[in-house]
């Protein structure tokens, strides 16, 4: 690893894990969506991105337009009309499909995306598997079936916020428990925060942004 980066290093739930079955655990900043974007242009077909919020997939799209890279969006509340046209999108090569839990969880677009053929399905903020699964957001519990159900190649979560217990439930929960997993370690030496007890805090943020 280069300096400053974490380390990188994995291990399996199993000796039988397969590893096109992973939670890869990497900090916020490592790379993670680069992990799913860039073999998205090389793989034949397309790479299905779970998110877990409306907010974060619009902010995803807008990001990925912006650099050329075609996508379609599945989501509740769409019209037929937008839903035939992110299918259309699909059948005409989009590289990246984003959807929620949710609208997989529709026994008629799990069959359409079924048929598309994709070629990896990427799970991000997977943590939200173990934490809102069992709360407000049942249609996490349902992904396991789902990813057996769609039957892709290569299926991958991504988090940067998972103790062992989280990282257990997310394998048992995706995977029947036997997952890959790929960790760095969280600490980031090149980050680093401190306290200072001043009068005037605007006169102090001036004399400390310089030093870093």
């Amino acid at each position: 690893a280069a300096k400053d980066e974490p380390e990188v290093s994995a291990e399996s739930d199993d000796d039988t894990a397969s590893l096109n079955k992973q939670i890869v655990l990497l900090p916020t900043g490592a790379g993670k969506s680069f992990c799913f974007q860039v073999p998205a242009l090389l793989f034949p077909g397309a790479t299905l991105v779970i998110y877990p919020l409306l907010a974060l997939m619009s902010d995803q799209e807008r990001r990925m337009n912006a650099v050329g890279i075609e996508c379609a969006v599945l989501r509740g509340g769409q019209s037929v009309e937008e839903r035939e046209a992110a299918f259309a999108k699909i059948e005409s090569g989009a590289k990246i499909v984003i959807a929620n839990p949710e609208i997989l969880a529709v026994p008629e677009i799990c069959t359409r995306l079924k048929k598309c053929a994709l070629s990896h399905i990427a799970i991000d903020e997977a943590h939200c598997v173990s934490e809102w699964g069992d709360s407000f957001r049942p249609a996490y519990l349902e992904l396991g079936k789902i990813i057996d159900e769609l039957n892709a190649p290569v299926v991958t979560a991504f988090t940067a916020t998972a103790s062992p217990e989280v990282l257990s439930k997310i394998s048992d929960i995706l995977f029947g428990g036997a997952a890959h997993i790929v960790k760095s370690e969280s600490d980031r030496p090149n980050i680093r925060y401190c306290v200072c007890k001043v009068a005037a805090k605007r006169q102090a943020i001036v004399q400390l942004v310089p030093r870093y």
